[in-house]
């Protein structure tokens, strides 16, 4: 039989058998007017190539229907974000795989698909669509003439081939790219030595310490000059990769009010009742605006509040659950029975007229294989054999088709004049219990009321405070909080990666609108989020390829490193030469005495990286300092150096080097990306159109 009609069939015992369907989603996903780009129709550039955006629009299609078929979802700008992302990274890999020579040839990629040893994604895509190996899934779909098959039929499959062997051929450049860096990074018997003589010795030492946070702040003022100074030292760490703008920004929730919520009580008091008296739920349906889910379950899938309480209920019995956050639920047993629920099966599929069914039925039933049939009725028959399926959810004729067989022997599950299925019983479970639950919900929402006296609200707060300096100081006074956030054309979302700050979905217009308009300005009311209303104004804009030094994160800490740096100069002076030992100069910072374990590798808890190499080149005995650090001043003295009991051996070296600075750092997939990306230019304009 034809690997299509064997596929067939396969997905028609099945549905029938199971009960699956597939469901399938189109998204259609607008893109801004192209002229506003000036023409230039790049989602992004890297190097001297382009992403252009209708190859980038249809990824992102592609994207959004499986999000839909998978009940994945995802705010489509944080979609386009990783699709353009995955763009870049793959376009930055070609380049590189160009430079480098790096190619996959048609027999290498040829015995990945359909070799001795193919790859397992291959295998499980042919196991999955019915065929006994790639191999001959390769030919069905290559060659369907040979099985009198239209091409049009196999074009699906042919597809889903070719984009399975595109995705190995990325996956295979990929790890010859990997192997390469990682042959670059072996360690050599210098770099052994070395991490063997900086393992080799714990240094034991007593330090005292003075941190710069117990001194009060106030005593060290901070100049704009200093400030510059600061940031020039530090210039590289400012740089950026986009354009940036800082913003403050109003988030309203669009929230039920204290009248709403006692409206939705009354209704999910009446849903109750309803629930309670009817004998099903259509009494409870009519309400129209409570939602309704029924499902039948074994007792361990009952929700847990309720799993208990229904384990020995009565049909009919109702239960009604706290009130959450305005979130009412209530739950009604519907049906409570035994049921067949798993089955081992086997079944075979026999392309041809009753006369050959029925042939193919006394055979099976006489002893004969599923390979004994294939032998004798060639491309006509197909099947498995020893499946188990679970079959409590599926039509009551059919689990009593099944429920009612005799073990052991093949019956005519179903035929046409064009073929039939032969099923046999092989091992039926114990019935189990199955509830019939039927869940009912129904949240608090804000009315058409609340919802405009909440924009009302807003949007004259936003006439009276036109200025930023007005819409930032006056939030708090109106009851609203202004958030200040640093964003790029990049970012997807409001409030993503901000500590204590929720995201809020769809924010992306009031993002764009940023970068459309100019310091100072304060936004109309966005809200595509159906339960926030937000504004923001923009603070200020950098756009020449590094933060300035008085943005506010920066501002604070190049103010914390210039202070902290005169704490310690004071400190220094206050210290240098004013005690004999490490108890003098503990009572002059007015604290005392710690022990630490060092060793140069690993460092210790509390004690500054340079403090450490320090530490590992002094001499024992000596008392050392007052050495000034970063967050501290530190007095030391090495009192004891203990030698390591073993030496590491060369595979441990080799282990230790690869996880510290060769192939596990270099050569895992983020890292190769981020040092592409800082060779080659990249230049993302998905802000141009979305």
């Amino acid at each position: 039989m034809a690997t299509l009609e064997k596929i067939r069939q396969r997905k028609k015992i099945l549905a029938i058998v199971i009960g699956a369907a597939l469901l399938a989603f189109i998204i259609e996903v607008g893109i801004e007017a192209i002229g506003r780009s000036g023409g230039n129709s790049a989602a992004a550039k890297v190097g001297n190539e382009k992403i252009d955006i209708m190859a980038f629009q249809r990824r992102v299609e592609r994207e959004a229907a499986d999000d839909q078929q998978n009940n994945k979802q995802t705010d489509p700008a944080v979609r386009q974000q990783q699709v353009l992302d995955e763009m870049i990274n793959e376009k930055l890999l070609e380049q590189e795989y160009e430079k480098l020579g790096i190619t996959v040839s048609d027999d290498e990629i040829s015995q990945l698909m359909i070799g001795k040893n193919p790859a397992p994604s291959v295998t499980q895509f042919a196991q999955q669509v019915g065929a006994k190996s790639p191999a001959e899934l390769y030919d069905f779909i290559m060659n369907p003439g040979k099985q009198g098959v239209q091409e049009a039929q196999v074009a699906e499959l042919r597809n889903e081939w070719n984009k399975l062997k595109d995705d190995l051929t990325k996956q295979y450049k990929f790890a010859k790219l990997q192997n390469l860096l990682a042959g670059c990074m072996q360690a050599n018997d210098i770099d052994r030595a070395q991490m063997a003589a900086d393992e080799a010795v714990t240094h034991v030492v007593t330090l005292a310490k003075k941190d710069y946070s117990t001194i009060p702040d106030d005593k060290y003022p901070v100049t704009d000059e200093e400030l510059k100074a600061e940031w020039q030292k530090l210039k590289p760490i400012f740089k950026t990769d986009e354009d940036i703008r800082t913003i403050h920004y109003i988030a309203v929730n669009i929230e039920p009010s204290q009248e709403d919520i006692a409206a939705a009580n009354k209704i999910a008091d009446a849903a109750y009742i309803a629930l309670q008296k009817g004998r099903g739920i259509d009494s409870v349906r009519i309400l129209g605006t409570v939602q309704i889910d029924t499902a039948k379950m074994v007792q361990k899938d009952l929700p847990s509040k309720v799993r208990d309480f229904f384990a020995n209920a009565e049909v009919g019995t109702t239960r009604r659950d706290s009130t959450v956050n305005n979130h009412h639920k209530m739950y009604k047993l519907i049906n409570k029975q035994a049921s067949l629920d798993s089955v081992n099966m086997s079944y075979v599929v026999v392309q041809g007229d009753a006369k050959t069914q029925q042939a193919a039925l006394a055979q099976l039933n006489e002893g004969k294989t599923l390979d004994d049939l294939k032998k004798a009725y060639p491309q006509k028959v197909d099947g498995k054999s020893n499946e188990w399926e679970r079959i409590y959810n599926v039509p009551d004729s059919t689990k009593a088709k099944i429920a009612n067989a005799t073990v052991g022997t093949y019956f005519v599950y179903n035929s046409s004049d064009q073929g039939a299925t032969l099923l046999k019983v092989n091992e039926k479970k114990a019935p189990k219990t199955f509830y019939t639950l039927a869940t009912v919900s129904y949240d608090a929402y804000a009315s058409t009321k609340t919802s405009d006296m909440l924009r009302d609200k807003f949007q004259d707060f936003l006439n009276k405070n036109k200025t930023i300096k007005a819409f930032e100081e006056n939030a708090a006074k109106a009851g609203y909080n202004a958030v200040e956030m640093m964003i790029s054309p990049s970012t997807p979302q409001l409030g993503a990666g901000m500590y204590g700050q929720s995201v809020i979905k769809d924010s992306r217009k009031a993002i764009k609108w940023a970068f459309d308009n100019k310091k100072g300005d304060v936004s109309p009311i966005f809200s595509d989020n159906n339960n926030v209303l937000l504004a923001l104004a923009i603070d200020d804009i950098y756009e020449d390829g590094y933060l300035p030094y008085n943005f506010t994160q920066g501002k604070e800490m190049l103010t914390q490193r210039i202070r902290n740096s005169k704490k310690g100069d004071d400190l220094m002076k206050q210290y240098q030469g004013k005690a004999k030992d490490m108890n003098g100069y503990a009572a002059l910072m007015g604290t005392k005495v710690d022990t630490a374990n060092v060793v140069f590798t690993v460092g210790a808890a509390n004690i500054e990286p340079k403090v450490i190499g320090r530490i590992c080149a002094s001499k024992q005995g000596a008392l050392q300092g007052p050495v000034k650090g970063e967050d501290a001043v530190y007095v030391y003295q090495v009192v004891k150096e203990q030698k390591a009991e073993r030496k590491p051996t060369k595979e441990e070296l080799d282990n230790r080097y690869s996880q510290s600075r060769g192939a596990q750092l270099f050569a895992n997939p983020r890292n190769i990306y981020n040092i592409l990306s800082k060779a080659t230019k990249v230049t993302k304009r998905l802000i141009d159109f979305y």
